[in-house]
C-alpha cells in the first residue's frame, strides 16, 4: 500500500480564496447582526439592574 500514492496534480478547485474570504465575509455580516441581538438580550437586564442599585444605593446615603 505504501507504493500506491494519489495522485493530487490534475486537482482544481471550483473556488479561490479570495472567495472563500468574500462569502465569509458576506456570512459574518448576516449573522453579525443576531449576534449582537443576543448580547443585548444578555447584557441589558444586567446594566439596567447595575443602574438601578447604584441610584438606590446613592439614595440610602
Amino acid at each position: 500500500m505504501e507504493g500506491n500514492a494519489i495522485d493530487w496534480s490534475g486537482l482544481s478547485m471550483p473556488f479561490t480564496v479570495t472567495d472563500l474570504v468574500q462569502s465569509g465575509n458576506g456570512l459574518l455580516g448576516f449573522i453579525g447582526s443576531f449576534v449582537l441581538l443576543a448580547l443585548a438580550f444578555v447584557f441589558v437586564p444586567k446594566m439596567i439592574a447595575l443602574i438601578r442599585n447604584s441610584f438606590s444605593a446613592a439614595r440610602g446615603k
